[in-house]
């Protein structure tokens, strides 16, 4: 395993007690948890600072640079924890951009970090106006992609934006059965947040109403999901109805496993899950734990969601 500091190697001049590294598919950034041994008291000595770049590789596999935001010190460890978004990036801002594409909406926020960035299976709508207004960018961004239906993801000093359904239509990378899961596991089905439909209402500076209302076949019980938010037309109207209700619908049936430390698994595969009845079937890896020192991967899945 190995250890970088601002792109310094320092695993020879540490002695890791843990690395663990949380990929995600989106929602929330990746981050990193080290915990190092500090018996000599030498990292309050080298006063690492919040924002600085931490990295962790091993056999091929890297965490990509990650942000420090969280330093502890306390009886002979030291603990650092970072994520993918550097801290400059929760700062609130306003900003308007008209008749712009989304691709283009993606790139303006990513130049802002000098960051790059890509987008995978989305189609690049033309808004009339999207209004930013006291939010952090990403946060704005990842409310974007939800109405679209898309994930964003931050990592390695890129901002990648997916269409979720196509990424849960690739097949399995895995199938797994009670035989390879390591200690505890829960898999739980839910009715509470769940929705029936969603209805999209708007009404313009000029009195025009924009009212649509989109319920999928294969919708569960629940109660209408009302959005009053801007929508130029019944067809953006549909767009942003359909990617809101799967935003919620989505986490129907979920759960947590552990297997045996598998660095080829990463958030946003798909996994065939056998041998569980009612819980069988195919899964979208939502987010996994690679615990190098524990020889363990830590995953959250949830049931895909066909239809829409």
């Amino acid at each position: 395993m190995q250890l970088l500091y601002a792109g310094t190697d320092i695993t020879d001049s540490v002695r890791i007690l843990k690395a663990d590294i949380h990929d995600t598919a989106g929602g929330e950034a990746d981050s990193v948890d080290v915990l190092l041994s500090d018996t000599d008291k030498l990292w309050r000595a080298w006063a690492p600072v919040k924002g600085d770049v931490l990295e962790v590789k091993q056999a091929g596999f890297t965490s990509g640079a990650m942000f420090i935001y969280f330093i502890q010190g306390f009886r002979g460890k030291f603990v650092l924890k970072a994520k993918s978004i550097p801290l400059e990036a929760k700062t609130p801002r306003t900003r308007t951009w008209e008749n712009i594409r989304f691709i283009g909406f993606v790139g303006d926020i990513a130049r802002n970090y000098g960051f790059e960035f890509d987008t995978y299976n989305i189609d690049n709508w033309l808004y009339d106006r999207l209004d930013q207004v006291e939010i952090p960018d990403l946060q704005f961004l990842a409310q974007r992609c939800n109405m679209e239906g898309y994930c964003l993801k931050v990592n390695n000093r890129k901002i990648i934006v997916y269409k979720e359904s196509a990424l849960e239509a690739r097949p399995p990378v895995l199938s797994l059965s009670l035989n390879n899961l390591i200690g505890d596991y829960g898999f739980y089905t839910i009715s509470e947040g769940l929705f029936s439909s969603c209805l999209v209402r708007y009404l313009d500076n000029h009195g025009s109403l924009v009212n649509y209302q989109y319920t999928p076949a294969n919708a569960p019980a629940g109660p209408v999901l009302k959005a009053n938010i801007r929508a130029a037309s019944q067809s953006e109207a549909q767009r942003y109805a359909q990617g809101l209700l799967r935003g919620k619908n989505k986490w129907e049936t979920w759960g947590d496993i552990a297997i045996k430390l598998n660095t080829s698994i990463a958030a946003g595969n798909t996994l065939d899950m056998t041998g569980l009845q009612m819980f069988s079937g195919k899964y979208f890896v939502h987010s996994c734990t690679h615990q190098f020192l524990n020889d363990k991967t830590v995953l959250r899945i949830r049931k895909i969601l066909e239809g829409y």
